[in-house]
């Protein structure tokens, strides 16, 4: 019997200059039922975010990356009206800053435990969706 593809729950942004890391996480993500945008460096990202008809209920963001680096992206998105409402969950390389950064819902460092993630983008996302339908 063949496998019942899951219902899309919502969109998530993914944004890493790793073309490889952007397409695992976008595989894993398109495999839990979420419709997956990506974007190779902050810039791009900011690009995405403000063309999109559905609003991603989170953005899963690279801190190295050219262009526009994942700091950048994160002060860009803070004073943007719109944008600074998305959650974002950082995914890096380098271990966690001795100083908070300040917007985001988590910070996990490559390489990645997937479960955690994934559970945090299902818990914020399904509060992005019970808030919506109130």
């Amino acid at each position: 019997m063949p496998r019942k593809k899951k219902a899309v729950h919502e969109t998530v942004l993914v944004v890493d200059d790793d073309p490889d890391v952007r397409e695992s996480l976008s595989e894993l993500l398109d495999e839990k039922g979420y419709f997956v945008l990506q974007a190779e460096n902050g810039r791009k990202a900011l690009d995405v975010l403000k063309k999109v008809a559905r609003t991603p209920c989170m953005v899963v963001l690279d801190l190295a990356m050219p262009v526009l680096d994942g700091h950048e992206f994160l002060k860009h998105r803070a004073v943007d009206p719109v944008l600074r409402h998305i959650p974002v969950v950082v995914v890096s390389g380098n271990p966690e800053p001795a100083r908070p950064l300040e917007g985001i819902e988590a910070y996990l460092q490559k390489p990645l435990e997937a479960d955690r993630l994934l559970e945090i983008i299902r818990r914020t996302c399904e509060q992005i969706v019970t808030t919506r339908s109130r």
